[in-house]
């Protein structure tokens, strides 16, 4: 887990109650599966509810999700993607609306760990594109 907080608490009731049931089990799931483990937790819901919820939470980047025919699959992405994904959308979204002094203002709060790590992987990602010397 991300620190010790779960990943879903900021989702909405019905959203963290599907998720929960998708990653249960740690497989791949239909609709039908889930519809079948929130019923067990006595939360009937309609198929076409949990397949709506489920698109959701694949739009929003908690979910995986494979065609098998006419049928959708899903399965649950690790914490650690959805939070990179998280923190990503919303450090783009604060630049955007507000520029420089957004970022600025984010790069004064890091402690200095954090801003070795954020130093080693502007590092990383530059020296990607760049061929090992002999």
């Amino acid at each position: 887990m991300t620190n010790d907080k779960d990943i879903a608490e900021n989702l909405p009731d019905l959203e963290r109650q599907v998720f929960a049931a998708v990653r249960a089990g740690h497989e791949r799931v239909g609709v039908n599966e889930v519809v079948t483990r929130l019923t067990a937790q006595d939360r009937r819901l309609a198929y076409t509810t949990v397949m709506t919820v489920l698109t959701r939470l694949w739009h929003k980047g908690y979910l995986e999700r494979q065609p098998e025919g006419r049928a959708y699959f899903y399965q649950a992405r690790a914490e650690e993607d959805i939070a990179g994904d998280l923190g990503g959308r919303a450090a783009r979204e604060a630049i955007a609306k507000f520029g420089v002094p957004a970022l600025t203002g984010f790069v004064k709060t890091l402690s200095p760990e954090q801003r070795a790590l954020v130093a080693r992987l502007l590092k990383d990602d530059s020296d990607e594109g760049v061929e090992a010397k002999p």
